[in-house]
């Protein structure tokens, strides 16, 4: 069920930005590429756990049922025990409308209410200097309905995807880094959504 729903916001997200006119097929594409991988995975978990699980050797059978109690106790085993099943581990290195090892990003700020709104977030750190805060208000400026702008307590660019996966991070704020951040957004918009300014 947690790979549907997590196949199902996956999706959803980039539908939204297509049908406003934003997204482009490149990011449409992009759903197989970060899915299909996780399907597969769990795919072959399935099939690994249903093998161990109904094994007829009476040998492999005794030893299932001494080590997996064991085992279930240790509090690492728990933890990713809960982070695969809840998929929340899950991560998109290999996508290619994401800059980086494609992991969530969590910030209580996007907790409850309106959250991200379907618009990806730019994380714009503390250590930014005059010019990258003007190139950032302009970008945020062209593409209004898609992407917006947020002071982090900590340095450098996050900018965060609607699904809340970080699509690009670095520890600097500046304008060579936010013109990368206008490139991976120019990537994945519609020829008819407004182009990022040039820094």
């Amino acid at each position: 069920m947690n790979t549907g729903l997590h196949d199902v916001w996956n999706l959803s997200w980039k539908l939204d930005l297509v049908l406003r006119g934003h997204g482009n097929d490149a990011l449409l594409d992009s759903y197989g590429a970060e899915r299909l991988p996780v399907i597969a995975s769990v795919i072959e978990m399935t099939h690994r756990l249903t093998k161990v699980m109904g094994t007829p050797s009476r040998l492999a059978q005794t030893l299932r049922d001494a080590v997996i109690p064991m085992v279930s106790r240790l509090a690492p085993f728990q933890h990713a025990f809960v982070q695969r099943l809840s998929e929340l581990e899950i991560a998109y290195p290999d996508s290619p409308i994401i800059e980086g090892p494609g992991r969530r990003h969590w910030e209580d700020s996007f907790r409850g209410g309106k959250g991200i709104a379907g618009r990806y977030i730019l994380l714009i750190g503390k250590d930014a200097d005059p010019a990258a805060r003007e190139t950032a208000r302009r970008l945020r400026d062209s593409l209004r309905d898609v992407l917006e702008v947020r002071e982090s307590s900590t340095a450098g660019l996050t900018l965060v995807r609607p699904d809340g996966y970080v699509a690009y991070e670095i520890g600097v704020a500046g304008d060579a880094e936010l013109g990368e951040v206008c490139d991976l957004l120019e990537r994945q918009m519609s020829p008819a959504a407004p182009s990022p300014p040039a820094s």
